[in-house]
């Protein structure tokens, strides 16, 4: 009979253990043990504990606390997250076992969501690491900051004292990273050193880095790279077919080299668009440093550059063909420029070195009262630089530009010398506002930038404007904003089979806000420049009021968000004048 009984026991120890660790849910609490189960009701302790004792397809959710530890993800198919929306802090302030607060290495179908990381103080130290064979990897609405390569603040710095916020090293030779997504995250306060605030480097083939804010960083902001030995085949070492989207990236400065709010360095194939860059050293740079290289197939499109140290725009290599690679076949459209180069470096908005079949159009380029357009070395085989929108304070007499050695100072001379923007306009584009300290940069009904674009210009299927407007009305307008003539105009043209309706629009007192999703969580109000001006919890409704009374007048950006902090819609309101 004791055989019976011992039998039994184990037996019920087996089955019990079985119904433990077959929940897709598993938790952990600063106030857990480890010696528990992981339920909810009874959570582990430690973030690392837990993530070992997950099998494919669970969910380790952290609850409200802050874990002093750094975290190996161990197996594929699996998502760590901070629980509803529990406040969930991983500190590795003093802890040098590993460079990064998360690494992720060999493995795939990895969500991280939700959660504050901080204090990775070494060198090389890192905020998350993905490298290797990596497939299907998401990090969303985390929150990264100090991250440092060193806790002397006045550590002196060269190439080898890095740091870096999220990493994504594609090394493995044969096999790319893929469906790789960095998105809705907040990243900032961070010494990287000669690293870069996020950087996707090496084999990685299909990515997007989107909806990010990066700010207060050392060095560059979002970084696309390339040609750098990461993967061992020099055929698979670029990061290539990306989207950045959405992006806001600004006080990126290196004090010991010009850094790039975006910078794409021996890239492929990407698309950067729908940001906003601002006081950094470059607005961005598309470059190729390596000899012998090429960065290739890049469009810049629909984004705003302003206030930034050196130019709005660098692009090709700087020192083509004995000191550098060069860029091919990329795009700059439709973008606005306004009161770059206020370190007076005299490259004003535009910074072209060396590149090969180039267009340039459909932009506004608006200098600072330095009035320089634009510095360019080199010639720059087959550029198409026309149907662009230019005005400087001191009109077209004052205007000032270096290119290809020579020097023009009237925006008559810059045409006729250089043999380019036959079809562009000198002429003030009539922002909203152009105030460099409270900018607006929607066009107004007078706008001569409106229809100034190339008419022969096709916008593809899904492009769109700074506010989310369809790009398809008409001849394209200059610049990032695309004017319509009424709020009905522009529900009927870009919101047709959206999720949300705001109405009345335009309105200065109460909205009523309508969603076809019935389970949302937050909505968020952005102003013109893309900075959140108010935000709303809701809880499973579908239909809601606000009061916006307050709001100054200007044109909004209305996003819902569902249960997992995912946008579920978006719609354009204007407020008016009381």
């Amino acid at each position: 009979m004791q055989s019976i009984k011992k039998t039994t026991l184990i037996l019920g120890t087996i089955l019990s253990s079985v119904i433990v660790y077959a929940q897709t849910n598993y938790y952990v609490s600063s106030g857990g043990l480890n010696s528990n189960n992981g339920n909810l009701s009874a959570p582990w302790l430690t973030i690392q504990y837990g993530l070992n004792h997950l099998s494919n397809g669970d969910t380790l959710n952290v609850m409200t606390g802050t874990y002093t530890e750094k975290l190996q993800i161990p197996i594929s198919g699996i998502t760590l997250r901070n629980y509803l929306s529990n406040s969930a802090v991983i500190d590795a302030n003093g802890i040098t076992a590993q460079t990064a607060i998360i690494n992720i290495h060999n493995v795939s179908n990895i969500l991280i969501q939700g959660l504050e990381l901080k204090n990775s103080i070494m060198l090389d130290a890192q905020g998350i690491l993905i490298d290797g064979n990596c497939q299907n990897n998401t990090i969303k609405n985390c929150k990264i900051h100090d991250i440092h390569f060193s806790s002397n603040v006045n550590a002196a710095v060269n190439a080898n004292t890095n740091a870096q916020g999220i990493i994504v090293y594609g090394s493995d030779a044969v096999t790319a990273i893929s469906n790789l997504k960095i998105i809705n995250n907040q990243l900032y306060n961070c010494r990287l050193g000669y690293s870069e605030g996020i950087a996707v480097n090496g084999n990685v083939n299909g990515f997007e880095v989107s909806g990010n804010t990066v700010y207060n960083l050392t060095n560059i902001g979002i970084d696309l790279t390339g040609h750098e030995g990461t993967s061992s085949n020099p055929a698979n070492d670029q990061a290539r077919n990306g989207l950045v989207k959405n992006n806001t990236v600004h006080n990126c400065l290196s004090p010991y080299a010009t850094s790039g709010g975006i910078y794409v360095d021996g890239g492929k194939l990407i698309t950067i668009e729908n940001n906003i860059s601002y006081h950094n050293g470059y607005g961005i740079e598309i470059g190729c440093e390596n000899i012998g290289k090429t960065t290739d197939s890049i469009k810049v499109r629909n984004n705003i550059f302003y206030d930034n140290q050196i130019c709005a725009v660098a692009l090709g290599g700087y020192n083509y063909p004995n000191g550098s690679g060069k860029v091919t076949n990329s795009s700059f459209r439709n973008n606005t420029c306004y009161y770059n180069d206020y370190s007076s470096s005299g490259d004003g908005e535009i910074y072209l070195s060396y590149s090969e079949n180039t267009i340039i159009q459909n932009n506004i380029f608006y200098t600072s009262a330095q009035n320089n357009l634009a510095y360019a070395e080199l010639t720059q085989p087959a550029l198409s630089f026309n149907y662009n929108v230019f005005y400087c304070p001191a009109g077209t007499t004052g205007l000032s530009a270096v290119w290809n050695g020579n020097t023009y100072s009237t925006y008559s001379s810059f045409k006729t010398g250089t043999g380019t923007n036959i079809n562009s306009l000198f002429a003030d584009p009539l922002f909203v506002s152009a105030n460099i300290t409270t900018p607006n940069f929607h066009l107004t009904a007078a706008s001569p930038a409106i229809n100034a674009g190339n008419p022969a210009f096709t916008a593809v299927p899904g492009e769109i404007d700074m506010d989310g407007e369809n790009r398809s009305n008409g001849i394209i307008d200059c610049g990032a904003d695309e004017f319509y003539s009424s709020t009905t105009d522009v529900n009927e043209k870009t919101y047709s089979g959206r999720t949300i309706k705001i109405y009345p629009n335009p309105s200065n007192e109460n909205i009523t806000i309508i969603s076809s999703n019935p389970n949302l969580n937050q909505i968020i109000i952005y102003n013109s420049m893309g900075k959140q001006a108010g935000a709303f919890s809701i809880e499973n409704k579908s239909e809601i009021q606000l009061n916006i009374a307050s709001y100054p007048r200007g044109i909004y950006l209305v996003t819902v968000f569902d249960k997992d902090l995912q946008p579920a819609g978006s719609q354009k309101l204007i407020i008016k004048e009381n």
